[in-house]
């Protein structure tokens, strides 16, 4: 399938400004916001996720946010199906989708056209396989991935990805290599991927100024909403950034300064392993410093690699 939609993407770590770089290209460029967020998809999960406040959303339209109830789960394939509905939907409107957000797996899936629904999984035939691994040992798993699947057994390094290479074998008669790579070459996407970034010290103070805030804009209360809303404090949303440091606190583990601190060090490690993972992908990095030259540069960078985007 030939690459015939193009896809504008802003990623990188939390409080680098990527809300507001994405306003404002999508009002300079005639664009629409889909959200990349694994935890923005929640609703009634506002001030702990950082969604993108009111007077920004009114400016351009945006998608992929509030689709589930805080108790649901919401699968990666879940979110790959509702973003290529939605970039097809803004393209046939010949707007320039932009996909927005510092969830890499996300955007990986999109990118890369991840092949889901061909990537079966079998409970037992795992299950079976992680005996074999228990009574053979790591080195003859390898070595059967290495005839299955050579690139994979280059690449999959744990025991899960080892596991789940041969299981798309034996399930498929192919590997997963070949069937990922092909699909990728199937994607309809012509992709502008960006970056941001911030001196180290700035992107820190950033998210402890932004953690600050989160408590004074209500973040106690909005968990405490959720509680008496009968959301479990054990679902898997309830236990993000904020909301589990929030549910801490009232439990009475930790006095409100220590809370907000917790929530400061986390972001910043969670802000860290974002890093690592563009780091692994082919992003252009931009130092966010400066918002307008930042605006400059991605607008010129995009008009010129993507000009369907100006026809």
């Amino acid at each position: 399938m030939k690459a015939s939609i193009p896809l504008l993407v802003i990623a990188g770590p939390t409080a680098t400004g990527k809300s507001a770089l994405a306003v404002a290209l999508a009002e300079r460029l005639g664009g629409e916001i889909l959200s990349a967020d694994s935890m923005q998809v929640y609703k009634y999960m506002d001030i702990g996720t950082a969604k993108v406040e009111g007077p920004l959303r009114a400016r351009v339209p945006h998608h992929l946010l509030d689709l589930v109830e805080p108790n649901e789960d919401f699968s990666l394939a879940q979110y790959k199906e509702a973003a290529d509905g939605v970039i097809g939907e803004i393209w046939e409107r010949r707007r320039l989708p932009i996909m927005v957000g510092g969830t890499g797996l996300y955007i990986k899936a999109v990118l890369e056209n991840y092949p889901l629904a061909q990537l079966p999984y079998d409970p037992a035939c795992r299950a079976r396989l992680n005996r074999e691994w228990d009574q053979g040992g790591r080195e003859q798993m390898v070595l059967r991935l290495a005839e299955a699947d050579p690139q994979a057994a280059l690449t999959a390094r744990d025991r899960r990805r080892i596991i789940r290479a041969l299981e798309v074998y034996e399930l498929t008669g192919r590997s997963q290599s070949e069937i990922q790579e092909q699909a990728k070459e199937d994607s309809p996407y012509c992709p502008a991927v960006f970056a941001l970034t911030l001196p180290r010290p700035l992107l820190y103070e950033r998210i402890d100024a932004r953690a600050e805030s989160m408590v004074i804009q209500g973040l106690i209360g909005e968990y405490t909403g959720l509680i008496e809303g009968g959301y479990s404090p054990r679902a898997k949303a309830m236990q993000g950034l904020g909301y589990y440091h929030a549910g801490m606190h009232l439990a009475g583990c930790w006095t409100l300064p220590e809370m907000v601190a917790n929530l400061q060090r986390d972001t910043r490690r969670y802000a860290k392993r974002q890093l690592s993972w563009f780091r692994g992908m082919a992003v252009t990095w931009i130092d966010n410093s400066c918002p307008e030259e930042s605006l400059e540069r991605v607008f010129f960078t995009v008009a010129g690699k993507l000009p369907a985007i100006s026809e």
